[in-house]
């Protein structure tokens, strides 16, 4: 009836609104808040980064997993066993990693990463390796290695014969090859090329990264609500317009 004072609600969001809302909504806010989780943790890593080079070494058989870089030292002989962890790019050329076994019993090593060589005329000529000769010491950064984050399978296929070409350096897993155990971290020598990449890795996609990347999933949830709350505001508008005009 025209004359009649408008009523009804002010906000009136459509049904598929509210819903697409309530669906995104915690997604965006939980993004956001992995990201920041992801950010405390990479600054404790680099945390510990820094500490470790400035402490003294201890040594390797005393660690266990770790998920942050740690100090040690090692003693031994390398074995005649070489692993090349497969797709390490240095300079948009592609090429291995070395990993090493160190003896450092008669049933124990530990994998020394001896750093980057490039791959031969195709995949099926590899490279040729030395490693040194006699008792080694060796200090540098102790890690863990993380498992590739997509695998097809959780088993590693291994070709006949050495060197072998890895997907993995996870020790647990190239053990299956060896006769012995390998300690469950791998050794970056200090002053090593191969140290100064891994650090040089871990500073590029540091905590920053992940605050930005929250910031991005934190402001889609601040514009998804803005469209909601305005698309909610002008359809109840539109409709108390259209009853005062009847």
């Amino acid at each position: 009836m025209k004359g009649r004072n408008p009523g009804g609600p002010r906000f009136r969001p459509a049904l598929v609104q509210s819903l697409a809302t309530l669906v995104l909504l915690p997604i965006f806010l939980g993004l956001g808040s992995w990201q920041i989780q992801r950010a405390a943790e990479k600054q404790l890593l680099l945390d510990a980064e820094s500490a470790a080079r400035h402490a003294s070494p201890v040594p390797v058989e005393s660690l266990g997993p770790t998920n942050v870089p740690l100090h040690a030292r090692a003693s031994g002989q390398y074995g005649e066993h070489r692993f090349l962890l497969d797709n390490r790019v240095r300079n948009r050329r592609p090429g291995y990693e070395v990993l090493a076994p160190l003896r450092i019993a008669d049933d124990q090593a530990v994998l020394v990463n001896l750093g980057w060589v490039a791959q031969g005329a195709s995949r099926a000529q590899l490279p040729t390796v030395e490693v040194p000769t006699g008792t080694v010491q060796v200090t540098g950064l102790a890690m863990t290695p993380q498992p590739p984050p997509f695998e097809l399978s959780d088993r590693e296929t291994f070709a006949a014969g050495w060197p072998k070409v890895v997907q993995t350096a996870v020790p647990d897993t190239l053990e299956k090859e060896l006769d012995y155990q390998l300690r469950p971290v791998v050794l970056y020598p200090d002053g090593s090329e191969v140290a100064a990449h891994k650090v040089k890795v871990m500073h590029e996609f540091g905590p920053s990264r992940h605050h930005g990347y929250a910031a991005q999933w934190f402001g889609f949830a601040v514009v998804l609500m803005i469209v909601y709350l305005w698309h909610g505001l002008h359809r109840g508008r539109q409709r108390r317009n259209r009853e005062w005009k009847q």
